[in-house]
């Protein structure tokens, strides 16, 4: 509303407030001031154009009030205070002028807010990202809730642009260079009590009492009894101290040494452009240093590379909405409880996850070993995570505790849920169903684990098919994020959208796939990894292959993942597409005679390459196989597979032979409705094979190259192969 703020009304202890927008300012009758942000029919608060508008509205007329003492920003969404800017807005920039533009506006207003002549206090109750970051650094002091959805930190290379309000000059100057590096070239986050320790928030309290800790911490400020903290001074002697000239010159030479270690700067370049901004800042001063962070996001923001990352951004976040079902209206039924089959590593892996989502589960086996095995894999993984900080030693040992091992049906049959976990074995698969359903209520869900196995094939026989669903997991689990959830013919919606749900609640992004051998993603990786195959047995060196992959973006080249999977699951989920794709699935030995020789890759020490074992490596690491890095390549490979001369390749073609066949394919699962959409099909070859982000996913790729290219080059591999 519209009002001198002299002539309000006092209601109780506050005035009535001026508000846009999203955005609330009201001042007590003692002085103290609050900034409140609650975008309406919002879940969480982002910063856009307009309430960027209204906040500098507010706070220009704020700096010009003589009866303000002091300022709480805050926000009355629970558990967040700003997620970020307005993703939407991003999307939306057409110019580098617009973005430009965009990021100047961001920067003047929180310029503005840093310079109130009263001390600015950001009282942080949650998700704090992006944007709510650089708001938070502006303001003159941060408290922090002591919750476990607090997460504060900038994570806009991840979009593919830089932190443009400001970020890229205030986070190094506040807690240092090299930790601010860190946060920024990352896009990492930190938790409430990480983010205090390394000076990013000066106070943190229980969430029940962040308010008055801010507001204790504006009248200390106001006594003069505590001041701002800065590490690095923007003083003209301080930037040119010599000393410190050299020490940003070797941290900013070994941040880009590490990047390019594990980047492509032409497919990422912001984490570059960032470093850059950065370093420029420290070194020309802060109205530099923001110019050059506002040239670097004004280029970043129309390429190509952010685009594609936006559009991913949008594709995860529908998918985190979607119940999986769009035409239905089932309901997803509540996981109390929980059991997994089979204690290998894969099983020992889904029962972490289940208990790490807070749900108890019993993990059976038929082998004592097997069983110690599977715990084993699952307490490895907690304690990966107890190092690295993500977890604490109380949440450690809640989630064992969680796993309850068993070698029989004892207390499975209150699970609500049965994830099935077993050898890819058909007959097998069925024996367990039925063993299930002999010892669970009629409701209980079975969720087949199984890579390539059509469901409605594993359901047959089965006294209650519709609850028997695919929950395709991709190995090593901790790290793939991808689950297919797999709808047969006979699969009840219920039983759908209880796993989509399920698979949500284990922190995965789940696709819904209809059901044919392989699914959607190793159906249309049959293609790649079977045409490289087809290359070595020609004459191709595995090492140029995978190079050149590598080039495209991909993680690893095809042998290298071959090796990761295993040769004796590559060459059983082979035979069973090559049966049920006769037309048009590559043929190779190659699989079958590595197999036969006891070279099943990193498991076994030598595949394709020869593996080296780390220190400490066991035979099944955390990662599904031997703890080993890659060596040299496993040279008697070529004597086996081939008679060919190995000859040197273009990488051009090579590309286009592994690239293509997958576009192909991927159409041919749309026409048979395997995929709903080309956006899972993207979502799905990103999460699950480490597809390109910064190519948008294997369909919006296919839009870049254009139809009538695809046509004739697709003609051209057919006429040569």
């Amino acid at each position: 509303m519209d009002a001198d703020l002299g002539e309000e009304a006092e209601v109780g202890q506050k005035t009535i407030p001026l508000e846009g927008p999203g955005v609330i300012f009201e001042i007590r009758r003692d002085g103290l001031a609050f900034l409140i942000l609650d975008r309406p029919s919002e879940r969480v608060n982002t910063l856009n154009a307009p309430i960027v508008a209204v906040m500098e509205i507010l706070l220009d007329q704020a700096s010009h009030d003589k009866n303000v003492r002091g300022l709480i920003v805050t926000s009355a969404k629970p558990g967040s205070f700003i997620a970020g800017a307005d993703v939407r807005e991003i999307e939306a920039l057409h110019s580098v002028q617009e973005a430009e533009s965009a990021s100047r506006k961001g920067q003047r207003l929180f310029d503005a807010l840093e310079r109130l002549p009263y001390p600015v206090v950001a009282a942080i109750n949650g998700t704090c990202l992006g944007g709510g970051t650089e708001l938070a650094l502006a303001c003159h002091y941060r408290v922090a809730a002591d919750d476990s959805r607090t997460e504060i930190g900038l994570p806009e290379v991840r979009l593919g642009i830089v932190p443009g309000w400001g970020g890229t000059q205030r986070l190094p100057r506040r807690i240092g260079l090299a930790p601010a590096l860190d946060i920024i070239l990352a896009g990492k986050s930190l938790n409430a009590k990480r983010a205090l320790k390394a000076g990013l928030v000066d106070a943190v309290a229980p969430p029940e009492y962040l308010l008055e800790a801010a507001e204790r911490m504006v009248w200390a400020a106001a006594a003069g009894e505590i001041r701002p903290r800065r590490r690095l001074s923007d003083h003209p002697l301080a930037r040119h101290n010599p000393a410190r000239r050299a020490t940003i010159a070797l941290f900013s030479h070994l941040a880009r040494k590490r990047l390019r270690g594990r980047l492509n700067e032409s497919h990422y370049p912001a984490p570059f452009r960032a470093l850059d901004a950065v370093t420029h800042g420290l070194k020309h001063g802060m109205e530099e240093g923001l110019r050059e962070e506002m040239m670097a996001l004004g280029q970043l923001a129309v390429s190509s590379t952010c685009r594609n990352l936006v559009s991913l951004f949008f594709l995860q976040q529908a998918a985190r909405k979607s119940p999986g079902i769009p035409d239905g209206p089932a309901r997803p039924r509540e996981v109390r409880t929980a059991a997994v089959l089979g204690a290998g590593v894969m099983g020992g892996a889904i029962a972490q996850a289940v208990a790490g989502a807070g749900i108890p589960v019993r993990l059976k086996d038929i082998q004592p070993e097997a069983l110690q095995h599977g715990v084993h894999t699952a307490w490895e993984l907690n304690r990966a995570d107890l190092r690295k900080k993500k977890i604490t030693n109380r949440e450690f040992d809640r989630r064992m505790g969680l796993i309850q091992p068993t070698l029989d049906y004892a207390g499975i049959r209150r699970a609500d849920v049965v994830i099935e976990a077993v050898v890819e074995s058909l007959e097998v698969k069925r024996k367990v169903i039925r063993e299930i359903e002999a010892a669970t209520p009629d409701g209980t869900i079975f969720a087949t684990n199984t890579s390539s196995l059509p469901i409605r094939e594993i359901a047959a026989g089965a006294a209650r098919p519709q609850n028997v669903v695919g929950m395709h997991f991709f190995n090593p689990v901790h790290r793939m994020p991808l689950v297919e959830v797999v709808r047969s013919g006979a699969t009840s919606p219920e039983a759908v959208t209880t796993i989509v749900a399920l698979a949500k609640r284990m922190g995965k992004t789940p696709v819904v796939v209809g059901d044919a051998p392989g699914f959607l993603v190793n159906r249309i990786l049959m293609t790649y990894l079977g045409e490289a195959l087809l290359m070595l047995e020609e004459g191709a060196r595995i090492e140029e292959v995978d190079r050149t992959m590598v080039e495209f973006g991909m993680p690893m080249g095809p042998f290298a993942v071959l090796d990761q999977v295993g040769i004796d699951v590559a060459a059983h989920v082979a035979t069973v597409l090559s049966e049920a794709f006769r037309d048009r699935a590559p043929r190779s030995t190659a699989l079958e005679i590595l197999k036969e020789k006891g070279w099943l890759g990193r498991k076994s020490g030598r595949g394709f390459y020869v593996h080296r074992r780390t220190a400490g490596g066991a035979a099944d690491g955390m990662d599904g196989g031997s703890s080993s890095t890659p060596g040299e390549v496993n040279v008697g490979v070529y004597s086996l597979t081939s008679t060919r001369e190995r000859m040197r390749l273009d990488p051009a073609p090579t590309e286009s032979r592994l690239v293509l066949p997958m576009i192909n394919e991927a159409a041919r699962c749309l026409e048979d409705g395997i995929a709903a959409t080309p956006a899972d099909v993207d979502l799905a070859m990103v999460m699950g094979t480490g597809f390109p982000p910064f190519r948008g996913g294997l369909l919006r790729h296919a839009d870049a190259l254009g139809l009538p290219s695809i046509v004739q080059g697709l003609e051209v591999l057919s006429e040569r192969h």
